[in-house]
């Protein structure tokens, strides 16, 4: 249906990512280094592993790409899309999809 070869754990793992991309870029404020920033980091890996079910080292180790971390310790997020949150989902559909969905890809991608 799209196109290649996915399992239920890659959407569980593309959500959980945007999830935590979401959260840290509300955290934005918080500095990226130091203990505000870990701080952070670790309340939108318990948000996330809540939301999944699973622990947050779990969450992180295994749903969560890295390279969302990694930019927000670069000090960028998807934060400028924030405005954007449902903006393209239609009735029964997640916020986060469309286009905070393409602005985590290129996120990723510029890590």
């Amino acid at each position: 249906m799209v196109g290649c070869e996915v399992t239920a754990k890659d959407f569980r793992t593309w959500h959980a990512t945007v999830l935590a991309a979401v959260g840290l870029a509300v955290s934005r404020r918080a500095p990226a280094s130091g203990a505000a920033g870990k701080r952070a980091v670790t309340r939108v890996m318990r948000e996330v592993a809540e939301y999944l079910g699973n622990t947050p080292t779990v969450a992180r180790a295994s749903y969560v790409d890295p390279r969302v971390v990694e930019a927000y310790d670069q000090d960028r997020t998807i934060g400028a899309v924030l405005t954007e949150l449902g903006a393209d989902a239609d009735y029964r559909q997640l916020a986060t999809h469309g286009t905070v969905e393409r602005a985590v890809i290129d996120l990723i991608r510029a890590v």
